[in-house]
């Protein structure tokens, strides 16, 4: 063989092994590990749904978004399933949502899930350190409480949508990265089909 197609076939290797890598990421289990300062194992799904809806009233391009993070918390045996939320802008912080996190509506198919915040921290629930959490951001998170079932059918739903409120106004946000598969891989995991 020529010099030349040894570096094709390299090429082609290395190629192949950064495609096997990318899938690979993109099929990521979730994540578990113990909290080293709460001593809860926390189970937490490897990429968040995020919703984003268009602030184009500012500028062009600029957006809200809500990012739900699936996570479960066993402490000593006692199974808590929790949706962890940001609400973060692209805008200035001048233009920041106005959003009343104490509650948000997910909007899965015809269902309409209510999520009520229940006034703790991720930090009251043992999860010490933040997951997921968008990065540049200082973000303060609300925990929705809620269980296996309501998960899965998420994870299952065809649409998904979020509304939040404040000041007697409503706000939709559209589904703007997909990461249903994600979830349903946690689901799965948390049932034991690892």
């Amino acid at each position: 063989m020529t010099l030349r197609c040894h570096r094709v076939l390299a090429l082609l290797g290395a190629l192949s092994l950064s495609m096997t890598g990318a899938a690979a990421r993109e099929t990521a289990p979730p994540s578990e590990y113990l909290d080293e300062q709460t001593g809860a194992t926390v189970t937490v799904v490897d990429k968040p749904l995020v919703f984003a809806r268009e602030r184009t009233e500012r500028a062009a391009n600029l957006r809200d978004y809500v990012n739900l993070t699936a996570a479960s918390v066993n402490r000593g045996g006692k199974i808590q399933y929790v949706l962890i939320a940001y609400v973060w802008s692209t805008l200035d912080a001048r233009y920041d949502p106005v959003v009343a996190t104490d509650t948000l509506i997910l909007v899965a198919d015809d269902r309409r899930i209510r999520l009520n915040a229940n006034g703790k921290t991720p930090q009251d629930l043992g999860i010490a350190q933040p997951v997921r959490a968008p990065a540049g951001q200082e973000l303060k998170p609300a925990v929705f409480p809620t269980d296996l079932d309501t998960l899965r059918y998420i994870a299952a739903a065809r649409t998904l949508a979020v509304q939040t409120g404040a000041e007697g106004e409503s706000f939709d946000y559209e589904l703007w990265e997909d990461q249903r598969a994600s979830l349903a891989r946690f689901v799965a995991f948390l049932n034991g089909e690892r």
